[in-house]
């Protein structure tokens, strides 16, 4: 029996599906294997970020993040799965996003921005209660890094220091303290993707992940954190007196 025209339309439909459900995976695998490469290269050495922005500006750091992001949880799931860190992607795009964040960040003057800390940098003996309206203020007892994180932000004349419980407290701290920009020390997860969200926001924000993470007794470069704190205009404070 002849096909009717109906069937050669449906016939010719469906080819043209499977033609682009085709495409569309070879698409994914390459954006996918690209993205892995890349990620990969700037995770072993982070002076590619700064290559890239500085060689082709920060179009291709852009369009890195954006396929990083579009395929974050089959990236991980690969890595994880070939017995790598599958915290590489988040770290890979906390120092992607902390260069594009960069200038904007370093216009705004200390007093209009915030710390936000974890509360699992605190020692176990820290006397400071916590409420998960309120949060914390370091109690100087000086038993842990965020009693000389605080010191240095008062210095600089930093609008606060605050010591989260999670990422609510932290949307309500911005909310009530309204900062024009962020500095936030976190686990490589939570710290990518709050700086995607409050980015989004118009609040620029640097990151600077924890030495060692976990739920008690984290750790943080101090260094870095206060280099990144004193990042201002063209640089920071400690760049221009060297």
């Amino acid at each position: 029996m002849e096909l009717l025209p109906k069937d050669l339309l449906s016939q010719e439909l469906l080819a043209i599906i499977g033609m682009i459900a085709i495409v569309g995976t070879i698409i994914f695998a390459v954006l996918l294997f690209i993205g892995l490469i890349l990620a990969y290269i700037i995770f072993r050495n982070k002076k590619i970020v700064r290559f890239l922005s500085s060689t082709f500006g920060l179009v291709i750091i852009k369009i890195l993040l954006f396929i990083l992001d579009l395929l974050y949880l089959p990236s991980r799931k690969i890595i994880s799965l070939l017995g790598g860190n599958d915290k590489m992607i988040d770290m890979v795009n906390v120092e992607m996003r902390n260069t594009l964040l960069k200038n904007r960040f370093s216009e705004v003057p200390y007093e209009d921005r915030i710390v936000v800390l974890p509360q699992c940098l605190r020692d176990l003996n820290c006397p400071v209660r916590f409420s998960s309206v309120g949060g914390a203020q370091c109690a100087g007892c000086g038993k842990c890094k965020i009693f000389e994180i605080s010191e240095r932000a008062k210095e600089l004349g930093y609008k606060g220091v605050y010591i989260a419980l999670g990422s609510g407290f932290v949307r309500r701290t911005i909310k009530e303290v309204r900062p024009k920009a962020i500095v936030g020390v976190a686990c490589p997860s939570e710290l990518n993707w709050g700086i995607l969200e409050f980015s989004n926001k118009g609040l620029p924000c640097q990151g600077v992940l924890l030495l060692r993470d976990g739920c008690v007794e984290t750790d943080v470069d101090l260094e870095e954190l206060f280099c990144v704190m004193e990042m201002y205009q063209n640089g920071s404070e400690r760049d221009r007196e060297n």
